[in-house]
């Protein structure tokens, strides 16, 4: 399933997942926004200002690594960035 991820500004990405996963999308944001927001967990997504934390900066790639390597962490891949969009969205995630 193809879903489009809108974060502003004209940025838009596209993932690609099963669709047992893009069917649960909309509910399991809550969780991914938590796991972002969460700051012992994902350093690597995290912006310094001032010599301290600010703010969460991510994009699609951060949706996706919590998707295969947290939400969904057993099995095969669960996610993909891709690059056109050739089939039809099935989803929107807005952020």
């Amino acid at each position: 399933m193809i879903i489009k991820i809108d974060f502003g500004d004209d940025f838009i990405q596209y993932i690609s997942c099963s669709t047992k996963v893009g069917r649960k999308i909309n509910r399991i944001r809550n969780d991914f926004e938590t796991w972002i927001f969460d700051e012992t967990k994902n350093t690597k997504y995290w912006t310094y200002e001032n010599c301290g934390k600010y703010c969460p900066n991510y994009d699609a790639k951060a949706i996706i690594e919590w998707l295969n390597n947290v939400r969904f962490k057993r099995g095969i891949a669960k996610a993909k960035l891709i690059s056109n969009a050739q089939l039809s969205v099935k989803k929107k995630l807005y952020f």
